[in-house]
Protein backbone atom coordinates (compact mmCIF):
# COMPACT_ATOMS: atom_id res chain seq x y z
CA UNK A 1 0.00 0.00 0.00
CA UNK A 2 2.81 2.24 0.67
CA UNK A 3 4.45 1.61 -2.41
CA UNK A 4 0.64 2.28 -4.45
CA UNK A 5 0.76 6.12 -2.18
CA UNK A 6 4.26 6.79 -3.46
CA UNK A 7 3.42 6.44 -7.09
CA UNK A 8 0.36 8.06 -7.44
CA UNK A 9 1.98 10.80 -5.51
CA UNK A 10 4.55 10.83 -7.63
CA UNK A 11 2.39 10.91 -10.85
CA UNK A 12 -0.07 13.41 -9.93
CA UNK A 13 2.59 15.70 -8.84
CA UNK A 14 4.52 15.17 -12.33
CA UNK A 15 1.06 16.29 -13.59
CA UNK A 16 0.95 19.50 -11.11
CA UNK A 17 4.04 21.16 -12.16
CA UNK A 18 3.13 20.48 -15.61
CA UNK A 19 0.42 22.52 -15.21
CA UNK A 20 0.55 25.03 -12.08
CA UNK A 21 -2.08 27.10 -12.90
CA UNK A 22 -4.55 23.92 -12.19
CA UNK A 23 -7.54 25.04 -10.35
CA UNK A 24 -7.85 24.18 -6.56
CA UNK A 25 -10.76 21.77 -6.67
CA UNK A 26 -8.05 19.35 -8.42
CA UNK A 27 -5.43 20.01 -5.32
CA UNK A 28 -8.29 19.43 -3.40
CA UNK A 29 -9.29 16.11 -5.15
CA UNK A 30 -6.43 14.43 -4.79
CA UNK A 31 -5.79 15.59 -1.05
CA UNK A 32 -8.98 13.59 -1.00
CA UNK A 33 -7.48 11.02 -2.90
CA UNK A 34 -4.32 10.49 -0.70
CA UNK A 35 -6.51 11.07 2.87
CA UNK A 36 -8.82 8.06 1.77
CA UNK A 37 -5.56 5.98 1.30
CA UNK A 38 -3.87 7.04 4.39
CA UNK A 39 -7.78 6.15 5.84
CA UNK A 40 -7.14 2.55 4.07
CA UNK A 41 -10.33 2.40 1.56
CA UNK A 42 -8.15 2.26 -1.38
CA UNK A 43 -10.88 2.19 -3.87
CA UNK A 44 -12.26 5.28 -2.75
CA UNK A 45 -8.72 6.66 -3.40
CA UNK A 46 -8.56 5.43 -6.32
CA UNK A 47 -11.67 7.33 -7.49
CA UNK A 48 -10.80 10.12 -6.54
CA UNK A 49 -7.18 10.07 -7.98
CA UNK A 50 -8.43 8.87 -10.93
CA UNK A 51 -10.77 11.45 -11.09
CA UNK A 52 -8.21 14.11 -10.54
CA UNK A 53 -5.97 12.50 -13.56
CA UNK A 54 -9.08 13.18 -15.81
CA UNK A 55 -9.41 16.70 -14.73
CA UNK A 56 -5.60 17.07 -15.05
CA UNK A 57 -5.74 15.83 -18.53
CA UNK A 58 -8.38 18.36 -19.55
CA UNK A 59 -6.42 21.02 -18.55
CA UNK A 60 -3.31 19.85 -20.59
CA UNK A 61 -5.55 19.14 -23.47
CA UNK A 62 -6.98 22.98 -23.01
CA UNK A 63 -3.46 24.41 -22.69
CA UNK A 64 -2.50 23.19 -25.85
CA UNK A 65 -5.72 24.47 -27.86
CA UNK A 66 -4.19 27.43 -26.94
CA UNK A 67 -0.53 27.09 -28.78
CA UNK A 68 -2.03 26.87 -32.38
CA UNK A 69 -1.00 29.82 -34.78
CA UNK A 70 -2.71 33.07 -35.76
CA UNK A 71 -4.28 32.40 -39.17
CA UNK A 72 -2.20 33.86 -41.99
CA UNK A 73 -3.19 36.42 -44.82
CA UNK A 74 -6.23 35.27 -46.89
CA UNK A 75 -7.28 32.11 -44.07
CA UNK A 76 -9.79 32.66 -41.26
CA UNK A 77 -8.93 30.45 -38.16
CA UNK A 78 -12.26 28.61 -36.23
CA UNK A 79 -11.98 27.83 -32.50
CA UNK A 80 -9.05 25.60 -31.48
CA UNK A 81 -10.34 22.62 -29.47
CA UNK A 82 -8.38 20.67 -27.04
CA UNK A 83 -9.56 17.16 -25.29
CA UNK A 84 -8.34 14.00 -23.38
CA UNK A 85 -9.39 10.74 -25.40
CA UNK A 86 -10.01 7.72 -23.52
CA UNK A 87 -8.30 4.38 -23.88
CA UNK A 88 -10.13 2.86 -26.42
CA UNK A 89 -9.39 5.65 -28.80
CA UNK A 90 -5.98 5.39 -30.59
CA UNK A 91 -4.97 4.12 -27.14
CA UNK A 92 -6.20 7.06 -25.66
CA UNK A 93 -4.24 9.71 -24.94
CA UNK A 94 -4.42 14.26 -25.37
CA UNK A 95 -4.96 16.13 -28.07
CA UNK A 96 -5.80 19.56 -29.91
CA UNK A 97 -6.95 20.88 -33.21
CA UNK A 98 -7.29 24.17 -35.09
CA UNK A 99 -8.93 24.40 -38.67
CA UNK A 100 -8.34 27.20 -40.89
CA UNK A 101 -10.70 28.33 -44.09
CA UNK A 102 -10.06 30.77 -46.90
CA UNK A 103 -12.33 32.33 -49.29
CA UNK A 104 -12.16 29.74 -52.17
CA UNK A 105 -13.49 27.10 -49.19
CA UNK A 106 -9.92 25.81 -48.88
CA UNK A 107 -9.12 24.22 -45.56
CA UNK A 108 -6.25 23.24 -43.09
CA UNK A 109 -6.18 21.51 -39.69
CA UNK A 110 -2.66 21.55 -36.99
CA UNK A 111 -3.66 18.81 -35.21
CA UNK A 112 -1.22 17.61 -31.99
CA UNK A 113 -1.37 14.25 -29.84
CA UNK A 114 0.63 13.61 -27.05
CA UNK A 115 0.39 10.78 -24.18
CA UNK A 116 -0.68 8.03 -26.54
CA UNK A 117 1.01 4.87 -27.17
CA UNK A 118 0.03 4.90 -30.61
CA UNK A 119 2.57 7.69 -31.40
CA UNK A 120 5.34 5.53 -30.40
CA UNK A 121 3.34 3.25 -33.29
CA UNK A 122 3.99 6.24 -36.05
CA UNK A 123 7.53 6.95 -35.25
CA UNK A 124 9.11 3.61 -36.25
CA UNK A 125 6.60 3.94 -39.59
CA UNK A 126 8.32 7.66 -40.34
CA UNK A 127 11.78 6.21 -39.44
CA UNK A 128 11.53 3.66 -41.96
CA UNK A 129 12.86 4.66 -44.78
CA UNK A 130 10.63 2.36 -46.66
CA UNK A 131 7.49 3.70 -45.54
CA UNK A 132 8.52 7.38 -45.86
CA UNK A 133 9.33 6.97 -49.62
CA UNK A 134 6.46 5.18 -50.31
CA UNK A 135 3.80 6.10 -53.10
CA UNK A 136 3.50 9.85 -53.51
CA UNK A 137 5.36 10.16 -49.51
CA UNK A 138 7.60 12.17 -49.61
CA UNK A 139 10.61 12.13 -46.68
CA UNK A 140 11.42 16.03 -45.47
CA UNK A 141 13.40 17.59 -42.68
CA UNK A 142 10.91 19.79 -40.52
CA UNK A 143 12.64 22.38 -37.74
CA UNK A 144 15.10 19.43 -37.30
CA UNK A 145 12.55 16.76 -37.23
CA UNK A 146 11.50 14.21 -39.96
CA UNK A 147 8.89 14.71 -41.25
CA UNK A 148 6.66 12.86 -44.25
CA UNK A 149 4.37 15.01 -46.17
CA UNK A 150 1.69 12.50 -48.41
CA UNK A 151 0.33 14.05 -51.29
CA UNK A 152 -3.18 12.66 -52.42
CA UNK A 153 -3.53 15.03 -55.01
CA UNK A 154 -2.43 18.50 -56.61
CA UNK A 155 -5.23 19.83 -53.95
CA UNK A 156 -4.83 17.06 -51.02
CA UNK A 157 -2.05 16.75 -48.51
CA UNK A 158 -1.19 15.52 -45.32
CA UNK A 159 2.13 16.50 -43.16
CA UNK A 160 3.53 14.75 -40.48
CA UNK A 161 6.33 14.93 -37.58
CA UNK A 162 6.95 13.28 -34.35
CA UNK A 163 8.19 15.88 -32.21
CA UNK A 164 10.97 14.28 -29.89
CA UNK A 165 9.23 11.00 -30.43
CA UNK A 166 6.35 11.48 -28.27
CA UNK A 167 4.08 14.20 -29.64
CA UNK A 168 2.42 14.20 -33.18
CA UNK A 169 1.92 16.85 -35.06
CA UNK A 170 -0.11 16.75 -38.25
CA UNK A 171 -1.37 19.33 -40.72
CA UNK A 172 -3.72 18.43 -43.38
CA UNK A 173 -5.28 20.54 -45.73
CA UNK A 174 -7.99 19.98 -48.73
CA UNK A 175 -9.08 21.93 -52.18
CA UNK A 176 -6.08 24.10 -52.00
CA UNK A 177 -4.08 24.53 -54.77
CA UNK A 178 -0.22 22.89 -54.34
CA UNK A 179 -1.28 21.29 -51.25
CA UNK A 180 1.67 19.82 -50.24
CA UNK A 181 3.65 23.21 -50.21
CA UNK A 182 0.36 24.65 -47.99
CA UNK A 183 0.63 22.08 -45.70
CA UNK A 184 4.23 22.81 -45.27
CA UNK A 185 3.90 26.15 -44.60
CA UNK A 186 1.21 25.65 -41.88
CA UNK A 187 3.74 23.47 -40.17
CA UNK A 188 6.63 26.29 -39.96
CA UNK A 189 4.16 28.52 -38.31
CA UNK A 190 3.53 26.30 -35.34
CA UNK A 191 5.85 26.91 -32.59
CA UNK A 192 7.18 23.75 -31.95
CA UNK A 193 9.18 25.00 -28.02
CA UNK A 194 5.61 25.57 -26.66
CA UNK A 195 4.59 22.32 -27.77
CA UNK A 196 7.78 21.55 -25.74
CA UNK A 197 7.21 23.38 -22.74
CA UNK A 198 3.20 22.35 -22.50
CA UNK A 199 4.17 18.79 -22.73
CA UNK A 200 7.89 17.39 -21.10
Amino acid sequence: MKKFGVICSVFLLSLCLALPAAADEIADQIKQGLKFYEDGKISQALGELEFAVAQLKQKKAEALAKVFPQAPAGWQAQKSQGKSMGAGLMGGGISAAKSYQNQKNGRVKIEIMTDSPFIQSLAMMLNNPMYASSGNNKLIRFKGQKAVIKSRSESKAELQTIIDNKVLLKVSARRVDDAAKVVRQFAELVDLDKIRQLTK
